[in-house]
């Protein structure tokens, strides 16, 4: 049983984590000025949990983590946020993951400290990817939330750890992933208006944009639907399920990816007939996204511990690991692109000039990395 459950685990991350044009690259020299947006912006970040609701008997409560931005004078008492992997687990799962792979993650942000008084601030709803959990792109997230964003990151648990590595029946959809990404809006929007609540003040529900990885860039572009929702971000993207939103969309990738190639992030690229950019970044792969990158780069992690163990096969390790080798940039070099390029969308279209257009990278920007913009006003 553990060794099967390990397998199935590993499998699930492994394919998860599944006009005119103008286009431009950026150099690989050496710059020491960061660009903005690409580094941790003016605003601490706190984190808090919203409890979602039950999502049955089976796969339990659902909840959502959230982001946002701190008072920055009243952080005292708030611990530094983190998580260790196991934390991220089904239950069944937390006590089989050795001390030694059992990564912690330290994150640029602060639990539970009262909002800043400067909101409210725009919402930026998060999904997931195939397999994932809510707090994987914690570094991300938290880097977003720092340049004024409320970032929330809710549980897609009939695609997530728990139902696909129990092989429970939860059938996932888009239906219900929209439903989920819905509902985690509501509970921002309810907890900003909660005196006792830390995100009191906090949210702008009608300031609104969706953002996800893999399987979730899809309910991201489903989101699009939505009337308050007005623009989408998908890093290494599905496409939507049905017709393609005219509203203005981006879409990242990394050329080094083999779960969601380049050349089908092109292809959903090319569905969108409204405002849209397509940023392409060189080297990196499908999991550099995620915290877990980090982990797995140190010899630690659950795909590490599976890979020495021998549960999974050769061909689905190089999935698991895919943009996490010791061969591929570090993911601290890799998310400042796409935390730059996200911010840039957030801001043109939530509140700024929605007709900008995506800056390509100027020379040294982005060290070690080729970024090419292509984009339809």
């Amino acid at each position: 049983m553990r060794s099967h459950r390990l397998a199935a685990l590993v499998a699930v991350a492994a394919t998860a984590l599944a006009a005119g044009c103008s286009s431009s690259s950026g150099s690989t020299t050496t710059s020491t000025t960061p660009p903005p947006f690409a580094h941790q912006g003016p605003d601490a970040v706190g984190v808090t949990t919203l409890d979602l609701g039950s999502a049955g008997p089976v796969l339990g409560e659902r909840l959502a983590t959230v982001f946002y931005p701190a008072d920055a004078a009243r952080l005292s008492g708030h611990a530094a946020f983190s998580y260790t992997e196991a934390s991220t687990l089904p239950t069944a799962l937390q006590g089989i993951l050795p001390a030694r792979y059992n990564t912690t993650e330290t994150i640029d942000a602060y639990v539970g400290p009262p909002a800043s008084t400067k909101g409210p601030f725009p919402v930026v709803l998060f999904s997931h990817g195939y397999g994932g959990e809510r707090l994987y792109y914690s570094h991300l997230l938290a880097g977003i939330a720092s340049w004024g964003y409320v970032v929330v990151s809710a549980d897609y648990l009939e695609r997530g750890l728990a139902a696909q590595t129990l092989k429970l029946t939860a059938t996932p959809s888009a239906a219900q992933d929209s439903a989920v990404m819905a509902s985690s809006l509501t509970a921002v929007e309810h907890a900003s208006a909660d005196p006792s609540s830390p995100l009191s003040g906090a949210a702008n529900p009608h300031e609104v944009a969706a953002v996800g990885h893999s399987a979730g860039g899809g309910t991201a572009f489903n989101a699009l639907a939505a009337p308050s929702v007005r623009t989408a971000v998908g890093w290494a993207p599905v496409g939507p399920t049905g017709t393609p939103s005219t509203k203005p969309v981006m879409l990242i990738g990394a050329e080094g990816d083999t779960v969601v190639p380049p050349a089908t992030v092109r292809t959903t690229y090319a569905s969108f007939h409204g405002p849209k950019a397509l940023v392409e970044i060189s080297g990196e792969g499908h999991n550099t996204y995620t915290d877990i990158c980090t982990g797995i780069r140190s010899g630690g992690g659950l795909i590490s511990y599976a890979i020495s163990a021998g549960f999974v096969s050769a061909s689905l390790a190089e999935l698991g690991i895919n943009g996490c080798q010791a061969k591929d940039l570090a993911p601290e070099r890799f998310w400042p692109i796409v935390q730059y390029y996200t911010v840039i969308q957030l801001e043109n279209q939530l509140g700024g000039d929605a007709s900008a257009t995506i800056p390509s990278p100027a020379p040294g920007q982005f060290p070690g990395f080729t970024v090419t913009v292509t984009q339809s006003r």
